[in-house]
């Protein structure tokens, strides 16, 4: 006899009490009609209890979704048990059996909306749901965690029986179209569909058949034949091929073998320096540097030191301090500075552009932005040595204040007097030394990061999704032992300063923006309440990593009115590590230009404006590809 589900429904729905009461009777029927749950009754439309159940769930207040929530998950057992448990000659076809897949495509919808805070994005359809988290969200890591949570998740179809595997292909395809169309500039989402792909068909739980193969087969055919290859270039035409090859290859299942090489074409990262640029640093004089040099001052009464990690060795910072007689610091941040070194015409620095950051890890051996000859041998800032740098002098008093006006940007030579690791630093902080000079400049970078502290105040959950992750150029301060902390407060201050200085003349200047919208907000807020709920370390590496997930990236722009809110300063950039960074060595070519030569004919300012544009668009695309590689990088190794 067949249960006339919708009718219990109805009274329930129309019984006059609240939401969450009617939430509840809908669940205890739906248990009750689970516990007597049998293969060869008449269960259809018992699906139609979770509907009803998902439509009030969003209405509900945070404390009582929470609530329904916990029912949920059990339910979820409930019903994974009745086709776990049972006798393996239950046919797929069965529609008892059917029903209960679709009780738990939906259970598990509403577990991953939970999840992730999309409540109000989950209609009861399951593929809805995992179409918005792919082409919507674009999170690998959503994606990830629905196969490792919910394996079967990825099959559900659409009604028409589309499978979403299909779609995908078809966005792959966009994205390659839109790659080659633009000459091989940058496409994030080639590398995202490519590895939400992976992902997919690397799932052992997968429903894959023959015939979706086919028809995501032929849909590469047909793409292909649409090409008009004859108006390519010879790289972009290679490129085409090389996509249309990995896409193929995925989808036929063919595991091929990646080595450094593949994965080195397929991100367009270099490892070595090829021989024109080494030729070029061969014939490196230092000698023919002397008119360089005339034209710097050469610092010496200031005490420099620089603190840096045991294993660096190209060392871009060095730090000075003094009291002034009117009761301020004088903070001196001197920077290396490539343009000393080399011409901003030369094949170096188009190299260094096209690299745009130095790789580190998980590299055994380092693809450096410019060759070691020059950063490490002639451009670090050795101790002993005579070195060309950017000096920036900021005056701060003992409230923290940084007086724009008085801060004074420099072209110079300068000469360090100790090198110190962050443990050496810490260690001479607590013992103290026998040079008084470096004691004084110690015991004075204690105290003005002491000040700087209580005004520079970084976003709690800035720190926690971006501390402990070293980036790929190694620029970033992981610690927070005393020594690193003084060096972060000392650059923040450095590129802050200079950023500010920029906007306020509104000379043409690379900003590091970061913005928090109403949606972040939200979202991180959601997450940190639910850690809260049930505070134990496991939740606790669960609530990080959604944190790194969600929270926004920072990204180069020239707009002066975008602040870095992750920080708290209206203005900044990133002028400190120009070894290794090329976002700075565009910050120290706009000093060049409207600071130290003050240019001002509207021709230059433009060009130059124009060359910022298309640096911070190819710096934040090149980002995508450097975080692919390091990603899959200890995976070719192995």
């Amino acid at each position: 006899m067949r249960m006339d589900y919708d009718l219990k429904i109805g009274k329930i729905k129309d019984n006059g009490k609240d939401d969450f009461k009617k939430t509840i009777a809908l669940i205890n029927l739906l248990r009750k009609e689970l516990a007597k749950f049998d293969y060869d009754g008449d269960h259809r439309d018992l699906s139609h209890v979770l509907f009803e159940i998902n439509k009030f769930r969003p209405r509900l207040a945070a404390k009582k979704q929470r609530l329904i929530d916990g029912e949920i998950v059990r339910l979820h057992k409930s019903v994974r048990d009745l086709i776990t448990d049972r006798p393996g000659y239950i046919q797929k076809s069965n529609p008892n059996f059917l029903e209960l897949k679709i009780i738990i495509d939906n259970l598990e919808g509403m577990n991953l909306s939970y999840m992730y805070n999309y409540i109000d994005k989950y209609d009861g359809n399951a593929y809805n749901l995992i179409r918005y988290l792919i082409f919507d969200e674009k999170h690998l890591s959503f994606v990830k965690y629905i196969l490792d949570k919910y394996p079967h998740f990825i099959n559900v179809r659409d009604k028409n029986g589309n499978c979403i595997i299909s779609e995908v292909v078809d966005k792959y395809l966009e994205a390659i179209d839109k790659f080659t169309k633009t000459n091989l500039q940058v496409c994030d989402d080639l590398f995202f569909y490519d590895q939400v792909l992976e992902s997919m068909l690397d799932s052992k739980k997968i429903d894959y058949p023959q015939d979706v193969q086919t028809q995501c087969l032929r849909k590469v055919s047909k793409f292909l034949n649409k090409c008009d290859c004859s108006s390519m270039s010879y790289d972009v035409k290679n490129k085409l091929v090389f996509w249309t090859n990995e896409l193929k290859n995925r989808l036929e299942g063919v595991k091929k073998e990646e080595n450094l090489a593949h994965l080195a074409y397929k991100t367009d990262i270099v490892i070595d320096f090829n021989e024109a640029i080494l030729s070029e640093v061969q014939r490196f004089n230092a000698d023919d540097l002397k008119s360089e040099g005339d034209r710097r001052e050469l610092v010496t009464s200031e005490y420099i030191i620089t603190v840096d990690g045991d294993q660096a060795e190209e060392i871009d910072d060095g730090l000075s301090i003094r009291k002034l007689p009117n009761g301020n610091f004088l903070l001196g941040v001197h920077i290396s500075d490539p343009s000393g070194y080399v011409s901003k015409n030369s094949i170096l620095y188009d190299e260094a552009y096209r690299r745009t950051t130095s790789i580190y890890s998980p590299l055994e051996r380092t693809s450096s932005m410019f060759p070691e000859a020059y950063a490490k041998d002639y451009m670090s800032l050795t101790e002993g040595k005579n070195r060309f740098s950017t000096s920036y002098y900021l005056e701060i008093t003992p409230y923290g204040e940084i007086i724009l006006d008085r801060c004074q940007f420099k072209k110079t030579i300068v000469n360090v007097n100790k090198k110190l690791t962050y443990d050496k630093f810490n260690t001479l902080a607590d013992t103290g030394s026998d040079d008084e000079r470096l004691n004084e400049t110690i015991n004075n970078l204690q105290e003005v990061a002491n000040i700087l502290s209580k005004k520079i105040i970084i976003d709690e959950n800035y720190r926690l999704a971006n501390r402990g992750v070293t980036n790929a150029s190694g620029t970033n301060v992981t610690g927070d032992s005393n020594s690193e902390k003084i060096v972060e407060y000392a650059m923040i201050a450095a590129n802050s300063t200079v950023a500010s200085y920029a906007a306020k003349k509104g000379i043409p200047f690379i900003y590091r923006g970061h913005e928090l919208n109403k949606d972040y907000l939200e979202k991180i807020d959601y997450f940190d309440k639910k850690f809260r709920e049930n505070p134990t370390s496991e939740n606790y590496d669960v609530f990080v990593k959604l944190l790194r997930d969600t929270y926004p990236t920072a990204f180069y722009t020239t707009d002066s009115k975008i602040g870095h809110m992750g920080i708290g300063v209206e203005h900044y950039t990133h002028l400190t590590s120009p070894l290794r960074r090329f976002a700075d060595c565009l910050a120290n070519e706009a000093l060049d230009l409207f600071y130290f030569n003050n240019v001002t004919d509207d021709k230059t300012i433009y060009d130059f404006e124009e060359r910022l544009k298309e640096g911070c668009r190819h710096i934040n695309a090149k980002k995508k590809t450097i975080d692919y590689f390091t990603s899959k990088y200890p995976k070719v190794e192995k």
